[in-house]
């Protein structure tokens, strides 16, 4: 993995000091961008795919070990929608569908995911690089250069937003913003670790989570109609080294997921109610036995 320190002046109006990660990632060819586009009907104006883009990225969501379905609505055409599933983990993929370096800021529930503050998805943000058409997986939480927190689907109460007194308007929200390299400097070699790297305010704790036994159990004091927050999952190791990039000022694309359990999700009008069993039975079909009460 890589950390890429950004190459910037005061006389930008960018904070000096700021770095980016990179991770080594997968390598892949590219595809059509039309792939993210490739959805299928899901009816009342909803579709569903595997990726939501907007060139130069592609993001996809893995919930648990299960590649989760993204859900795209006419009436809200900046965003998809992707069911949380409480007490799971979940990762982000990012994919660079171009023939250039690319580095992006992900902001989870209104946070920088690599140093745990307030994100305005900047480009004096921490943020993560990719090659021409690589992609990366953001795991969660950044709390070091060799560890990670899990992304943990969790009460919103139970956040790490919430628990690091910093909750906001963006709970529920994955923003991922794409900032195109400067061509007026070159980089150096990816394999250097700049020295205010190592000095860049990367997260070296955190709240602990509420469960020790990993992200599959639920955490048993949510409420029945409760709203999903992203926890501060189990540690694990996810190495990232410094680069240098120079981003532009202003990013050129953001690709926004928001999620919400699915009863949350039916009352958006995105996933249909479930099934009434007397409408079934008017309309003549089968229902299935039930085991009966112990």
């Amino acid at each position: 993995m890589r950390v890429a320190t950004m190459k910037q002046s005061v006389a930008r109006g960018i904070r000096s000091g700021a770095f980016v990660l990179s991770v080594a990632a997968l390598s892949v060819g590219f595809q059509a961008a039309a792939e993210a586009a490739f959805q299928f009907p899901l009816g009342h104006g909803v579709s569903t795919g595997t990726w939501a883009g907007q060139n130069p990225l592609q993001v996809s969501v893995k919930v648990g070990n299960k590649q989760a379905p993204l859900y795209f609505a006419q009436w809200r055409p900046d965003r998809w929608y992707v069911e949380a599933r409480e007490g799971t983990g979940y990762q982000v993929k990012v994919r660079n569908t171009t023939n250039e370096r690319i580095a992006f800021v992900i902001s989870v529930d209104g946070l920088n995911a690599i140093n745990g503050e307030r994100s305005r998805l900047s480009s004096n943000e921490p943020m993560y690089v990719l090659d021409p058409y690589q992609s990366m997986t953001v795991k969660g939480w950044r709390r070091s250069m060799n560890k990670i927190a899990q992304f943990t689907f969790i009460d919103e109460e139970q956040s790490y937003a919430s628990r690091t007194d910093q909750a906001n308007g963006d709970m529920g929200w994955i923003r991922v913003a794409a900032f195109r390299e400067r061509q007026d400097q070159g980089w150096q070699d990816e394999g250097q670790i700049r020295d205010d790297a190592s000095r860049g305010e990367v997260r070296k704790s955190g709240p602990r989570p509420e469960s020790s036994r990993g992200t599959t159990e639920p955490y048993a004091g949510a409420a029945p109609q409760s709203n999903p927050g992203t926890g501060w999952g189990g540690t694990q190791n996810d190495k990232v080294h410094a680069v240098d990039f120079d981003p532009e000022r202003f990013a050129c694309a953001q690709v926004i997921v928001r999620y919400e359990y699915r009863s949350g999700l039916v009352s958006l009008g995105i996933l249909p109610k479930p099934s009434d069993r007397t409408h079934q039975r008017d309309e003549g079909q089968f229902g299935f036995a039930l085991p009966p009460p112990r």
